[in-house]
């Protein structure tokens, strides 16, 4: 007989973390593919080859699920290097980025729901909002290292940044499945730095399209 207030055993800690991260697979994938409100619990667990016992042992509900897919996406983004060069550290994070959305359901499902133009009954706009909080830190980190222009206006770049991304992939989405974001994305960060990074700075800050894929390789490795 179980003592009482026991922790779980390892194999059933990993087996429950393997299964939620399973369930979430799913359903960013889901949501990708047909929206939020086109996918049901039951298409969820079909996919992630679980019981809805199981879902509702991680998930009350499908609300539970679009949020936890939002928060995800965003920590996905610890595993990007951090850098000397802030602007660096900041095209690293947009191809990091660039790459898991051609790769992990989760983050396609997490930036499907953020531009979902149907009704949803949670609050998507979250996602906006990290993002922004999230380029606004490593911009301010940028100006006190000395590496902007003095002219510039870290809240407006920030939700510049944010948005113009957001537009890029979806219409990369749209012409082909986001296979050409990390070019597209390069377009990008050859047009934006200039306006916003001194000359000395902006020749140190290497935009070739590759890094995300070879950051990926990087992470995995040490992972």
């Amino acid at each position: 007989m179980a003592e009482r207030g026991r922790k779980p055993s390892a194999p059933k800690q990993d087996r429950a973390i393997r299964t939620r991260e399973m369930i979430l697979q799913a359903a960013g994938g889901l949501f990708d593919e047909r929206g939020y409100a086109g996918t049901t619990v039951a298409d969820i667990t079909e996919r992630a080859g679980v019981t809805k016992g199981a879902l509702y042992h991680h998930f009350s509900d499908k609300k539970a699920l679009g949020t936890a897919v939002i928060k995800a996406q965003m920590e996905g983004m610890t595993s990007v290097p951090s850098h000397r060069l802030k602007l660096q550290e900041l095209v690293d994070t947009g191809y990091f980025l660039a790459y898991q959305l051609r790769t992990d359901p989760i983050q396609r499902g997490a930036s499907t729901l953020a531009m979902e133009q149907g009704p949803v009954d949670f609050d998507r706009m979250s996602s906006m909002d990290l993002w922004i909080d999230f380029v606004t830190s490593i911009l301010t980190a940028a100006q006190e290292h000395g590496e902007l222009l003095d002219y510039v206006d870290i809240p407006r770049v920030a939700w510049l940044f944010v948005g113009g991304f957001a537009g890029i992939q979806n219409m990369s989405n749209a012409y082909n499945k986001r296979q050409d974001l990390t070019s597209r994305l390069s377009d990008f960060w050859e047009y934006l730095l200039p306006s916003i990074a001194r000359p000395v700075i902006l020749a140190k800050v290497n935009i070739d399209p590759e890094r995300g894929e070879r950051m990926a390789e990087g992470i995995a490795v040490a992972a």
